[in-house]
């Protein structure tokens, strides 16, 4: 055969006669891109997404189905090119019912993979199931009971009956597995000879040492307290968050190979420049444990929400007598008057400057105080405190009315003139918020933001070269779910810092969110899942199998999601109807979703070659058109012979391996790809 030569971005090539440009830059190891191309079948030039720019012509070629010529000058990266291959993408999304990731693990800020975890604990695969949380999760146990779970919020299950018990589950993973006879361990990688200095035990700190110790890096954690934990051990009642709980899960840390330098105090004890001399980064987890003052006359006369459970922790519980007065309305301040309650207190009270619906506490908290005799009473704000001669508080309090809403959202309370009212009690406790001491921190060269250390978003370096710092000494007083992503977070650069990499992070997930569900997909797609109670004590695995299995099987391999994220496409810019979700789960092997089809043919070519007597087809016309078995049929007709072929080459998902059949996580970055 003859062969001609043609030049690919400057580069020369010799290939056979006949050869497409597409297979002529592959075989020279030049990357151009292509969704719609199967190799050994004739090429559709539907995506054009491999499109190039050819010397001599005015318009940009699909190099899948354009034969190469001698003396043919092609550039496959040129500003056009990337722009014609952007457009393309967008107008592909445009119409794409993804659903890349579960709504859940979107709202989770660890980006936990939800329904890879709660599927093994379905299956009965605990350890796998403690795999996949602690790929992104240290701590699981502890933030099991105590997260707010934002991921039940966003759970499709709810639009039928009520959400998974997403947080139950994976405490019960983690309890099972800390219950076994050999718990789980990650493996850890190779020493690498770095060592870092994490200052602060609590969730941020020890998460970051979790996730450092695993990539082979040594992890000395110093903290001013007793027992490491922060504020997950003396910031939660123990009927929240056992402390042998706790115990059990810093052990692992422990056993990874964690040095633990306790009554370390930063400022004191170490500087972080003596830090940055002994140790190849730091890291800064000191949490938000600065109680706010009220603000008001005799403000001193209260006893700090945090200081009341610190006391708890350390067992040696305060004082407070027969009626107990809480101000807040967060989770610290249902945590008080809980424990208030189980210290004796006749007649707890919380105060709320706001409506019941605008408090930051989870709901469930509130419900159980109530229902162990805690009276909460709302838009009512204190003015003064002050001490009467029988040594008991007399606290003096205004009305509030809701006005316009503020920054939060939120309506803003204003008092109303003239509702001035007074309370006697024996404790006031005030549990309005924490922030975070910025004065260690400043006074060792570390710059500072209105709620904490000022650091970059993406990587959290700070102000000064290897030292990064995350969780609630950033945000001020958050989440310990956030503390802990921040942990994991802080990890990822510091690790990339001490290899001598560029800083870069981790990449966020790129994601396009599905289309509402109609009412008969919805009945369908609940149709194929068990029912059972929100409890799961009795059967774990029950609850686990009422999951969705939301998000795309593809998620971590999908070919137009790493282009998009690659080209920087927007799958909004084109607006328009959208097609919502459907299933058809027939075939025993297969699960087809016509929303993400991108109509590439790469299916309907295969089943032809491999001689479907039904196959699939384009059908319909305009926007209306789509792949489909002839006549009605459904995939188990259609692909009889070549399921498993389809949906290994489908680009996007629409065809996907049972979830039966899938192994491993729903969601990981998304690699660059090399020629």
């Amino acid at each position: 055969m003859a062969t001609i030569e043609l030049t690919i971005d400057g580069r020369r090539v010799s290939v056979d006669a006949g050869t497409t440009v597409l297979d002529a830059a592959r075989a020279a190891g030049i990357r151009i891109p292509t969704l719609c191309h199967v190799r050994g079948l004739e090429p559709a030039a539907s995506c054009f997404v491999c499109a190039v720019q050819i010397d001599g012509r005015r318009t940009l070629s699909p190099s899948c189905a354009l034969a190469a010529a001698d003396g043919m000058a092609v550039r496959t990266d040129t500003a056009d090119v990337r722009q014609a291959r952007r457009i393309a993408l967008e107008l592909l999304l445009s119409d794409h019912a993804g659903d890349c990731v579960a709504p859940c693990t979107i709202r989770c800020p660890a980006l936990l993979d939800i329904p890879g975890f709660v599927r093994e604990i379905g299956a009965g695969n605990n350890r796998r199931s403690m795999e996949i949380l602690t790929e992104r999760l240290a701590l699981p146990g502890a933030l099991g009971r105590v997260c707010p779970r934002l991921c039940e919020q966003e759970c499709r299950r709810s639009q039928h009956d009520s959400a998974l018990a997403i947080g139950a589950l994976h405490a019960h993973s983690a309890d099972e597995d800390l219950g076994s006879e050999d718990p789980y361990i990650p493996v850890r990688a190779a020493a690498s000879g770095k060592s870092v200095a994490i200052i602060g035990a609590g969730p941020a700190g020890l998460s970051a040492a979790y996730f450092l110790l695993r990539k082979g890096h040594g992890c000395t954690l110093f903290d001013a307290s007793q027992e490491p934990g922060g504020m997950l051990r003396y910031g939660i009642p123990s009927y929240r968050l056992p402390k042998d709980a706790l115990d059990a899960e810093i052990g692992t840390i422990r056993a990874l190979g964690a040095e633990f330098r306790m009554n370390a105090r930063w400022g004191i004890d170490f500087t972080l420049a003596e830090l940055g001399r002994a140790y190849d980064a730091v890291f800064v987890a000191i949490g938000a444990q600065r109680a706010q003052g009220l603000g008001c006359e005799g403000d001193e006369l209260a006893l700090s929400g945090v200081e009341l459970l610190a006391m708890l922790a350390h067992g040696n519980p305060p004082v407070l007598g027969d009626r107990v007065v809480v101000l807040g309305g967060g989770n610290t301040a249902m945590d008080c008057a809980r424990s208030a309650v189980r210290l004796g207190a006749g007649s707890v009270s919380v105060l709320y400057r706001r409506t019941r619906p605008d408090m930051p506490c989870l709901m469930d908290e509130v419900d159980a105080a109530e229902a162990e005799g805690v009276r909460i009473e709302f838009l009512v704000s204190p003015s003064s405190l002050e001490r009467t001669r029988d040594r008991r508080l007399l606290l003096t309090c205004h009305r509030m009315q809701a006005g316009a809403p503020d920054g939060s959202g939120r309506r803003q309370p204003i008092p109303i003139a003239g509702s001035e009212f007074t309370i006697e009690c024996s404790a006031l406790v005030a549990a309005i918020g924490q922030m975070v001491d910025r004065s260690v921190a400043e006074r060792d060269g570390l710059q500072v933001s209105g709620s904490g250390i000022a650091v970059n978003e993406t990587t959290l370096e700070t102000s000064i070269r290897g030292v990064f710092a995350g969780g609630d000494a950033v945000l001020g007083a958050d989440l310990a779910v956030r503390a802990v992503a921040a942990g994991r977070m802080a990890a990822v650069s510091i690790d990339q810092f001490v290899r001598g990499d560029a800083v870069t992070g981790e990449q966020a997930p790129w994601h396009i969110a599905m289309q509402p569900i109609d009412d008969d997909e919805r009945a369908a797609m609940f149709r194929e899942v068990e029912r059972s109670g929100r409890h799961i004590d009795s059967d774990p695995r029950a609850e686990a199998r009422r999951c969705l299995s939301c998000g795309c099987s593809k998620a971590d391999c999908c070919e137009m999601r790493r282009l998009a994220a690659d080209y920087g496409a927007d799958p909004y810019v084109f607006a328009g109807a959208r097609r919502r979700f459907s299933r058809d789960s027939s075939h025993a092997e297969i699960v087809y979703e016509p929303g993400k089809c991108i109509m590439c043919a790469a299916c309907v070519r295969i089943a032809e070659e491999a001689g479907e007597p039904a196959g699939v087809s384009i059908v319909n016309r305009g926007f209306d058109v789509t792949v489909a078995v002839p006549f009605g049929g459904s995939m188990a007709d259609g692909l009889r012979a070549s399921a498993t072929r389809c949906a290994d080459a489908c680009p996007t998902g629409a065809l996907a391996r049972s979830p039966d059949l899938k192994v491993g996580p729903v969601w990981r970055p998304i690699p660059k790809e090399t020629p």
